[in-house]
């Protein structure tokens, strides 16, 4: 599995992930399971969330499985796997959005770029 991510799509990223230092990319299926999830109504909007984490925040035992990307490992939830493809790209919708496809078509037509470097203070 691989995901790409546009440099149109690293310019909406970067600012949030660049903030700081020692900040890290998770893919996570918002499902309602993990410290970085938000409410179930959270869930029934969003099904992928780009979600950025201190290098010090826990991963396990949520994130169990890592894909390769152009920024590096990403860490994601294994269970999650069925609804990803092998070769994924992140980018920018013609709005300005971000979109998730693969090569079997969009996976998420809005998902969010979510800063959650507090979440697990």
């Amino acid at each position: 599995m691989y995901i790409n991510f546009t440099d149109d799509a690293m310019k909406r990223i970067d600012p949030i992930l660049n903030k700081t230092e020692n900040r890290r990319i998770a893919l996570m299926y918002e499902d309602g399971v993990s410290p970085y999830s938000v409410t179930a109504e959270g869930a029934m909007q969003n099904s992928l969330v780009i979600l950025i984490l201190r290098d010090d925040q826990p991963l396990l035992p949520w994130f169990d499985l890592e894909i390769d990307s152009n920024y590096g490992k990403i860490p994601v939830k294994g269970y999650a796997k069925s609804y990803l493809g092998d070769q994924m790209t992140v980018r920018l919708s013609s709005f300005g959005g971000l979109i998730i496809d693969s090569e079997q078509g969009i996976l998420d037509d809005s998902a969010i770029v979510r800063d959650g470097t507090d979440m697990t203070d």
